[in-house]
């Protein structure tokens, strides 16, 4: 018998390291957002430590160029083999879509990094008992959600098919110093 997941999937269809691409209008409401409260500049440093196939870290580097893109697997974008949790490399932030499961564990190890955490989480993260703790020691600066549903299929739909994506994700950042959590709405935005 298969197990059923939360969000209605079946557990034996999962991609291999939780591996969903983000779709790039996801990562562009981010950094949009990050850049006009002055929370990143041109400059900064960027560590995308999940960057799979590089769907994100290629949105990341028209806003800053200054990234390092790695990953645990060898996808051929970025730097492969470097697993995340057992690497310290000091950068300005660490932007990611984690792998659900590991998701605690980059969230703590990401403040070792840099002073700008953000990472993609499902909506009903934190409306978790177990992450109250997580909460109340790492609060975070920004909750945005996204107004609308990102199709993590989009790479493998043909002839521009489009799907009818259930999953709704939001962005928690955290900016050293800035503890107060604000409830901010994050538009698709236009590419």
């Amino acid at each position: 018998m298969s197990a059923i997941l939360a969000n209605g999937g079946i557990k034996e269809n999962r991609r291999e390291l939780d591996f969903y691409p983000t779709p790039p209008e996801v990562t562009h409401a981010l950094m949009k957002f990050l850049f006009e409260k002055t929370i990143l500049q041109a400059e900064s440093i960027i560590w995308e430590p999940a960057c799979g196939a590089g769907h994100m870290a290629t949105v990341i580097e028209k806003y800053s160029p200054d990234i390092i893109s790695s990953d645990i697997r060898d996808t051929g974008y970025g730097q492969a083999g470097i697993d995340f949790l057992a690497t310290i490399l000091p950068c300005d932030a660490v932007i990611t879509n984690p792998p659900f499961n590991l998701s605690e564990e980059f969230i703590r190890h990401g403040f070792q990094q840099a002073p700008v955490v953000a990472m993609l989480l499902k909506s009903q993260y934190w409306h978790a008992a177990k992450r109250v703790s997580l909460f109340n020691e790492y609060p975070p600066a920004y909750v945005l959600p996204l107004t609308w549903r990102p199709d993590f299929l989009f790479d493998q739909r043909k002839n521009g098919a489009k799907g009818a994506p259930t999953m709704e994700v939001h962005w928690t950042v955290w900016a050293r110093g800035d503890i107060d959590t604000k409830y901010r709405l994050l538009s698709k935005a236009q590419l």
